[in-house]
Order: C-alpha cells, then sequence, then structure tokens
C-alpha cells in the first residue's frame, strides 16, 4: 500500500480526462481576442495557472482590456461539459476501486485550481464524486472531499491549496502524496513539504521531474503496482 495517510488527487488530467476540451476552447477565446493560439500553446503556456492570472497576462500583451472573457470561455466549456460529459482519465477508477477496497487504505480528496462547479460538472460527468463522499464537517464542498483554489485565494504554484486540504483531512503535510500532471501542481506540492507523483501527459515527463517531482509516471496502471 502507498506509504501516506492521505493521497491529494488533481482533478483535470488525473481523474478526468478535460484537458483537451478547455484547451482547445481557450486557444478559441484568445485567438478571437487578437492573439492567435494554437492549442498547443495553450498547453505549453497556460496548462495548470489561475485563469485570471491567465487574462492579466493576456490583457497586458494585448494591450487592451478583455471584459467578457472569463464568462465566455466558461460559459463555453460548462456548455461542452453538459453535451459531452469528459470521461475518466484510464485507470482513475480501476485505482478508486482498489482504494475502496484495499485495507488500511489511505483517504484521499481532490484538489485543484479549478473552481468547485467545474470540479462538481467534471468527476459528475465522469460518475466519480460519489469517490469522495467525507464525513470532514467544514473546508469542504457538501459532504465531499473536494477542495478549491478559489476557496483559499491562493493558486497553484502556491501551496496554500493543499496546505489547507490536508489540515481539513487531518492529515500532515509530510503524510501526503499527491497525484498531479501538471509543473505547477508538482511545485505547489513541494513548497507544501508532500511527496508528488506526476503523470505525464500533455505535459512531458522530463517538465515534470525538473519541476521537482518524486516520481514520473506515464499511465495510472503504474500507480495501481505501487498501491499494492
Amino acid at each position: 500500500m502507498l506509504d501516506c495517510s492521505l493521497i491529494i488527487f488533481d482533478c483535470d488530467g488525473v481523474l478526468v480526462d478535460t484537458e483537451p476540451t478547455p484547451h482547445a476552447l481557450l486557444a478559441a477565446c484568445v485567438t478571437e481576442a487578437g492573439l492567435p493560439m494554437s492549442v498547443q500553446d495553450s498547453v505549453n503556456t497556460f496548462k495548470g495557472r489561475d485563469l485570471n492570472e491567465i487574462v492579466a497576462e493576456l490583457e497586458s500583451r494585448l494591450a487592451q482590456p478583455l471584459p467578457g472573457f472569463l464568462e465566455n470561455f466558461r460559459s463555453r466549456m460548462f456548455e461542452a461539459f453538459e453535451t459531452n460529459p469528459p470521461p475518466p482519465v484510464p485507470g482513475a477508477l480501476e485505482l478508486l476501486d482498489h482504494l475502496d477496497t484495499a485495507p488500511a487504505a489511505p483517504r484521499r480528496c481532490v484538489a485543484s485550481n479549478g473552481p468547485v462547479k467545474k470540479m462538481l460538472a467534471s468527476l459528475t460527468g465522469a460518475k466519480m464524486l460519489h469517490r469522495f463522499a467525507c464525513d470532514v464537517t467544514q473546508g469542504h464542498m457538501d459532504g465531499h472531499a473536494i477542495f478549491s483554489a478559489y476557496d483559499v485565494g491562493v493558486w497553484k504554484p502556491e501551496p496554500d491549496l493543499f496546505l489547507h486540504a490536508a489540515r481539513t483531512m487531518g492529515s500532515e503535510p509530510d503524510r501526503c502524496l499527491v497525484i498531479e500532471d501538471s509543473a505547477s501542481g508538482v511545485v505547489a506540492a513541494r513548497r507544501a513539504g508532500m511527496r508528488v507523483i506526476a503523470l505525464a501527459g500533455l505535459t512531458p515527463a522530463a517538465t515534470l521531474q525538473d519541476a521537482g517531482a518524486t516520481r514520473v509516471i506515464a499511465s495510472l496502471d503504474e500507480l495501481h503496482a505501487l498501491a499494492r
């Protein structure tokens, strides 16, 4: 079994395969605003970052305000999620199945830069929201162990979100294991004093390693073996 008391999962790209749609929409919105951008450019430039910071950077680069940009992007994203619910990341459901049945399994929660509404939509569409039901009575959403950077007002790569999740769930940072897929998430976990396993995908393994990942894996199947 994994040697930890709490597993902190990122949501997008770790549990739910939401990354392609938002980045395609973000690239389209940025292009429409006057800065041509490909989907891969969006991934390389914006993955794992706070949307408010992204908009501020875009306004600086375009030398003009972008009123309604976030609202437009989020509206299109939620419409896309409703039309085509994002699937689980391969291996995610099997890993949660194992944790559900393993003796002395660590507790688990989700901690994301995204707003709670987005996490609820993603996890509900992937049919895994119920896997994060929790009896903690504060600091989470409607009986689920779900934590958003919007709740603490600080985004990855700062450590505050992970420290808040650990504190609320009753675990010391050095007993937490974070599962991430972005460089900013890896940096946040390391700053929080936590071990972090990074899932390479849209972000290359070398980038995750350079960010300080304790270990980099190519698929969640590798995590299954560690959890036995």
